[in-house]
């Protein structure tokens, strides 16, 4: 198995698998070189098992606060708590949770579409990738930040773990200031200079983000993680030469017995079951039909307390009337013909609507909020940008202030 010192990043612009392999030094990682994912699987051996670190430019590393929640319930919880700050469903990412400091809990968010493209690469040129681990996720522990190539890697436990650029940094230490960390910050850099340059800007700018900051001589990445992305997406394989015990025949006549025992209850109940399969998945289209975009999970305890127009706020309304309002306000006066609604999400929490439409005019969305407006409801456009001829723009719609 290769050791955790190469580098895998997926570039979306030129949709390529570059793969970037290093050595260690005494401070860190220096890239000897980058190259085609493809290339490099190509001069592996055949089904080599491999294990890669994923850049952090190619996932996320999230700290929530889960109040209330008990230990054995963590992992559990953390997908919900995360679920308000994706733009796509839970369901398209893969979350592993990673430790816990000062009452936060940090989970490795990645896009399954993302993994499931470097599986595919890799098996084409059966390669066996066994481990795939997150970038930052080899930073030892405490306050870290370090240089890698043309960025910083930083790890501020309970704060913030990932790949930030130099124009970021200022942001970052103004955050730290205005609550400051207990311990010491250790700086790398390949260049002495340069973690010399960023302690002198903490140091006069930040004197109370730390109580202290030291430039490391050693090394502040550790040789192994127990962090794997795939989790579960991969199991090793082994065939053992054994002679077949004298029990595996009676223990196959049992299994037969034990399995037309079930095959017998199976059809017994099959009429009944086959019934309520029907209502079940009829329910599940007409609930995925009215309230698309809505999580699926316990969708049958969502559906009625929808359909009676539950307020979950203290000043928005249910998701009936405001849903009511949003269809007059569109289908009133120009909107509809100018206006395209391509997705509607309704955050129950939130107790408002985030729809995601298309408009011919930049002056169309404003149209459409005025008309939601009229009709009592508090809307804002969050965004509007110009693709390919029209206006792409994000509308949030609430109940009446």
């Amino acid at each position: 198995m290769t050791r955790l010192n190469n580098l895998v990043e997926w570039h979306a612009d030129k949709e390529i698998w570059m793969i970037t392999c290093s050595t260690n030094d005494s401070i860190g990682r220096a890239a000897d070189q980058t190259i085609d994912l493809e290339k490099w699987a190509e001069e592996q051996a055949e089904l080599a098992p491999v294990s890669l670190l994923l850049s952090a430019n190619n996932y996320a590393a999230s700290w929530v606060s889960l109040p209330g929640v008990k230990g054995r319930h963590v992992n559990r919880a953390i997908p919900f708590a995360l679920e308000d700050m994706l733009i796509g469903d839970i369901s398209d990412y893969t979350i592993i949770p990673s430790g816990s400091v000062a009452g936060r809990h940090k989970a490795y968010l990645v896009a399954s579409d993302l993994v499931d493209r470097l599986l595919e690469v890799l098996a084409l040129h059966h390669v066996r990738l066994v481990s795939l681990v997150p970038e930052t996720a080899l930073l030892v522990s405490g306050n870290i930040i370090t240089r890698s190539n043309d960025d910083w890697l930083v790890s501020l436990p309970g704060r913030i773990e990932g790949r930030l650029p130099d124009s970021a940094i200022p942001a970052l230490l103004e955050s730290v200031a205005n609550s400051p960390f207990d311990g010491v910050l250790s700086l790398s850099s390949p260049s002495r200079d340069q973690a010399n340059l960023l302690k002198s800007t903490i140091a006069t700018g930040y004197p109370e983000a730390f109580d202290d900051i030291e430039i490391s001589t050693t090394s502040v990445f550790s040789e192994d993680s127990d962090v794997n992305l795939l989790q579960g997406r991969v199991l090793s394989a082994s065939e053992e030469n054994k002679p077949a015990a004298w029990w595996r025949g009676i223990a196959a006549f049992a299994a037969f017995f034990a399995i037309m025992s079930v095959v017998y209850l199976s059809v017994a109940n099959h009429q009944l079951t086959q019934k309520v399969d029907q209502v079940s998945d009829a329910s599940l289209t007409l609930y995925k039909r009215w309230f698309p975009g809505e999580r699926t999970s316990n969708y049958e305890a969502l559906f009625r307390r929808k359909l009676r127009g539950e307020n979950t706020t203290e000043s928005g309304a249910g998701f009936v009337t405001i849903m009511s309002e949003v269809a007059h306000a569109w289908g009133g006066g120009n909107a509809k013909a100018s206006i395209e609604v391509q997705s509607i999400r309704y955050s129950e929490r939130m107790g408002e609507f985030l729809l995601d439409v298309t408009a011919k005019e930049q002056g169309d969305l404003q149209v459409f909020k005025q008309a939601l407006e009229a009709r009592g409801l508090t809307a804002e456009i969050s965004s509007a940008t110009a693709d390919k001829g029209v206006f792409k723009g994000r509308v949030k719609v609430g109940g009446a202030a």
